[in-house]
This record gives structure tokens, C-alpha cells and sequence, in this order.
């Protein structure tokens, strides 16, 4: 099978002097999650939901100073783009994203933009397989969790020193209760008031004695942009209940649980490595 047989056209674009805020509307409307920049009918660069939810990071106080409609699309584009032919495998398109830890290709065909090609794509194929991998067998062990308390600096400041761009939600007891992404990132409001008031649970004081709970004012915080109720897959389940799940509610990576306990994470990026075996 070729990449034509799969990608997704048309390609919808945006310029280079577009704001971010016109990037995620275009990427709303069309519920798409990525756009190439062209200047004058050449493609110049592709933005990502990774690439926005990335420019949050950029200071301390980022989530509320580097406002959407001040920020160009040409400060947050990747301009090392590779692309890919519409006659090549998509074995071939596979391993080119994981070689260049990427999520999509550009399709291109004698200087002329076909397509766009993505993770999304090949995980929608897989899904119609009759593939017998495990999860357990291609899941990633390593995650990241966070307290639904925590505020939004933290979680950002956690997901790019460890460069993962999802987090699982607990609860005090270690309970999850929803995970954050690059797509809630992206997508979640700035927030409409200037802190909230957050019960945090009891801690132990020396000898063991419990201190009152205290109230914490914070900015916006986990739970104000998590995705729950949280969908889960067992670690002996087939990878390609987990492509469908993932296709059929829209998201980009799935909590994996061993009993009641989290045992790892199955991304679209981990059903992409399987495909460029």
C-alpha cells in the first residue's frame, strides 16, 4: 500500500504571518492537527499541536504573557521539513517519522503539494488489521503524572524537561482521573480569572501528625483542561483495539493498565513504530 492510498487532502495552509490564535482556529474548524505554512505558493513549514503547546513553555509566566493573537505563525513553524512521495510505502513514510521523531509528512510530487500524511493516518490503517500484537508489546513504561492540583507551569515544566508531551492525572491516593496532551495544551482557554482557590489534601507533620488542610490560591490548574472521563486499555489487550479506541475518540494516546494498576502508556507514535518494523 502507497501513501496516496492513505493521506488525507486537501492540505490546509496558513501564512507565515498568520497569527497563532487564526493556526488553531483553522485547526478547529477543520479538526485537523497540523497545517503547513507556504509563502507565495512554496511551503515554507508545517505546525504541529506539539509546536504550539511547546511555545508555552518559554518562560515562568508564558501561559499568560505570550498571548495567541501576538505570536506569528513563523516563530513556531518547523522549517526542517521532510516529505514524502505519493508512490512511496507506507512502511517507507513510517520509518521516516520515527527517524525524525515527527508526526506527519508533507506529500510531494514534482514541486506540487498532494497531501499530508500523518500519524493519525497509519493509525486508522492499523486499526482495520488484523494485527495480533499486544499493547504490552509496544506500549511505552515511562509516563509522567501529575496531582489534579498542580498548575499548568508545573505540568509544562515536567513535560518538557522529561520531553513528553502527556501526562496521567491522579488523584491524592494515586487514582487516575485524566490525562493532559498536546492537544489539551493547545486547545485549553487562557484563563478567565486571575486564581482559584484549591483545597489541597493533608500532609503528615513530624511524628506523624496530620496538619490541617490548607487553601492555595493558584492559576489554572490540571483538572481545568484534563480530558476524562479517562479511556484506559488493559496491557494484554491487541494493539489494534487501542488504534481503534484512539481513532474512534479522537485521541492521540491511551493510559495502559495491568489490574488496577497503570502500567504504561500506548501512543498513535507507538502504533507508527510498530507499522515501520
Amino acid at each position: 500500500m502507497q501513501v496516496d492510498d492513505l493521506m488525507s487532502a486537501p492540505v490546509y495552509s496558513v501564512s507565515p504571518e498568520d497569527t497563532v490564535g487564526h493556526v488553531k482556529n483553522v485547526m478547529l474548524k477543520h479538526k485537523i492537527g497540523r497545517v503547513v505554512v507556504a509563502y507565495e505558493g512554496t511551503l515554507i513549514g508545517v505546525i504541529a499541536k506539539y509546536d504550539l503547546a511547546k511555545m508555552l513553555v518559554s518562560s515562568e509566566a508564558g501561559w499568560r504573557r505570550r498571548h495567541q493573537d501576538r505570536t506569528l505563525a513563523k516563530t513556531v513553524m518547523s522549517e526542517n521539513l521532510v516529505i514524502t512521495s505519493p508512490s512511496a510505502s507506507i512502511a517507507e513514510a513510517a520509518r521516516e517519522m520515527i527517524a525524525n521523531g515527527i508526526g506527519c509528512l508533507p506529500v510531494v510530487k514534482d514541486g506540487e503539494l498532494l497531501g499530508i500524511f500523518t500519524e493519525t493516518d497509519l493509525t486508522a490503517h492499523f486499526a482495520g488489521t488484523s494485527s495480533k500484537v499486544q499493547v504490552k508489546t509496544i506500549m511505552a513504561d515511562a509516563f509522567l503524572t501529575c496531582h489534579r492540583h498542580h498548575s499548568i507551569n508545573h505540568v509544562l515544566r515536567d513535560m518538557e524537561t522529561n520531553h513528553i508531551f502527556r501526562t496521567i492525572v491522579q488523584e491524592g491516593n494515586g487514582v487516575p482521573v485524566g490525562i493532559i496532551t498536546h492537544t489539551n495544551l493547545t486547545f485549553a482557554q487562557e484563563p478567565l480569572v486571575d486564581s482559584k482557590d484549591i483545597v489541597m489534601v493533608r500532609k503528615a507533620d513530624r511524628a506523624g501528625v496530620l496538619r490541617n488542610r490548607y487553601v492555595r490560591r493558584v492559576l489554572q490548574v490540571a483538572e481545568d483542561i484534563m480530558s476524562e472521563p479517562l479511556i484506559t486499555i488493559r496491557s494484554d489487550s491487541k494493539a489494534v483495539d487501542a488504534a481503534r479506541a484512539m481513532v474512534k475518540n479522537r485521541i492521540d494516546a491511551m493510559p495502559v493498565v495491568r489490574g488496577e494498576s497503570l502500567v504504561g502508556v500506548i501512543s498513535k507514535t507507538d502504533i507508527v513504530g510498530k507499522m515501520a518494523e
